[in-house]
């Protein structure tokens, strides 16, 4: 069942209430405006869990996000103009404009495809109704700075160190 709380966001964005009702009643997702009130940065899964972790861990309030298994990713609420300073970080691209599909609040499962279709991992349940875009960008390029790191360290382990046995038996 919607909450009100969810209900009133939704229809705030832009959504027709009689939309919401018809969706939601034959289990299927509503089609939510992107752009009035707020921005969504879509971000790869594991990349956006592990942003959205630290972001929380920092103190930072985590507004609605849902997971799309189907796309890989995950979709979190910004404030609106997020798109238009979003910097092209690798795994995330930001959108103002469009719809974002939306399964009944707070359910964290519904409609769409496949095995594991779209949820709210966050649903519009509570008084964040947006993610501090700042401080999501700064957690997404920390994330993406610990995998460099990670890589290079890798790269270095498996390449740095030739094979001295092989020189030493050439002489």
């Amino acid at each position: 069942m919607m909450t009100p709380a969810a209900a009133l966001w939704m229809t705030e964005s832009g959504a027709r209430v009689a939309q919401l009702q018809q969706a939601w009643t034959t289990g299927t997702l509503a089609e939510v405006p992107i752009g009035h009130l707020w921005d969504v940065v879509r971000i790869s899964d594991r990349l956006g869990r592990m942003a959205l972790a630290r972001a929380a861990a920092l103190g930072v309030p985590i507004g609605p996000v849902l997971e799309v298994p189907a796309r890989g990713v995950v979709e979190v609420i910004v404030p609106p103009g997020t798109a238009a300073t979003w910097p092209a970080l690798r795994g995330t691209r930001a959108a103002s404009s469009g719809h974002l599909l939306c399964p009944v609040p707070p359910m964290h499962r519904a409609g769409g495809r496949g095995r594991e279709p779209r949820h709210w991992l966050v649903p519009p349940v509570g008084s964040h109704l947006t993610t501090d875009s700042d401080a999501l960008c700064e957690s997404v390029a920390t994330e993406l700075l610990h995998r460099a790191i990670a890589a290079e360290r890798l790269r270095h382990d498996t390449y740095a160190h030739p094979d001295t046995t092989a020189e030493g038996d050439a002489r």
